[in-house]
């Protein structure tokens, strides 16, 4: 694993080595396993490229070619991550590049730290920036690390309530009592994400990855949470149904009880009675 992430390590900086050159560019990160110490050997290369505008088609070609590298996918606009990407093969390994641009990461950044917007993909790219690894950096990464050095109460309020939604314990029984198996499965996994969720908003912590990537050191870095809970979060997920169920239910339990302790405003009392609340009658 350590010679893997040596590997991956090098071979990014090499690919990228000539994107400072090109007009325009202010910033280029590694991000992703590489950029964390997490490397192996399943593992790709992200790199994020900041602009001062919209990134040029034949300049996003051009680097590509510069690094000798071989575009496999090359991708337009994405409204909804607000960025260019593009794929490409590079010493047997795939690069996946993501272009941004200034504004577009500045005006995120402002509604996450200043409006306390929880949206989940505008808090990934807060921790890319946080946790990647500056390979060229104009200023521009270094504020917005800056910035994004306090997690805002306003903004744990506001993930916490965001995500304290769970299905009832009764909810749960009716499932596994009818054999229920695929609206179970996706009760277990709602459960696990929105404990994760909440309990990342009551500890401050940022999200850190849109495909739940490394949950369980995550799980096991924060302080306010239910004990053992890497071992429970699994528990829910890979445990028989019948084990499952029970699981899920005491560990929501906890949950909410931190919360209710630590953050009352949040409408854990409300979520409390739900939990409890029997079924309301016959159906």
């Amino acid at each position: 694993m350590i010679d893997d992430q040596i590997r991956l390590r090098g071979l990014g900086e090499r690919f990228a080595a000539g994107f400072p050159d090109l007009s325009g560019v202010r910033a280029v990160l590694l991000t992703g396993s590489v950029a964390r110490g997490l490397a192996d050997r399943w593992s790709d290369v992200e790199l994020m490229v900041f602009w001062d505008g919209e990134p040029a088609d034949e300049s996003r070609r051009a680097a590509v070619a510069a690094a000798g590298g071989e575009l496999t996918a090359f991708h337009g606009y994405d409204p909804d991550n607000d960025e260019w990407s593009e794929d490409v093969l590079f010493d047997g390994v795939e690069v996946q590049v993501s272009h941004r641009t200034v504004a577009g990461a500045e005006g995120w950044v402002a509604d996450v730290t200043q409006r306390f917007d929880p949206d989940l993909t505008k808090q990934d790219l807060i921790a890319l920036i946080r946790y990647g690894v500056a390979l060229h950096d104009s200023g521009v990464v270094a504020g917005w690390r800056s910035r994004t050095e306090v997690y805002p109460d306003a903004l744990g309020l506001a993930m916490v309530r965001a995500h304290l939604e769970f299905r009832s314990a009764w909810q749960r029984r009716k499932l596994l009592a009818r054999g229920d198996v695929l609206p179970l499965a996706q009760d277990r996994l709602d459960t696990v994400r929105n404990v994760l969720l909440v309990l990342l908003g009551l500890n401050r912590v940022w999200f850190p990855h849109l495909g739940f990537k490394w949950v369980r050191d995550l799980a096991e870095g924060l302080p306010l949470a239910p004990a053992a809970l890497p071992a429970r979060l699994e528990a829910v997920l890979t445990a028989t149904p019948a084990s499952a169920v029970p699981a899920a239910d005491a560990l929501i339990m906890e949950t909410l009880e931190l919360v209710a302790k630590h953050l009352p405003t949040a409408g854990a009392e409300e979520e409390i009675t739900h939990q409890l609340t029997p079924r309301p009658g016959p159906g």
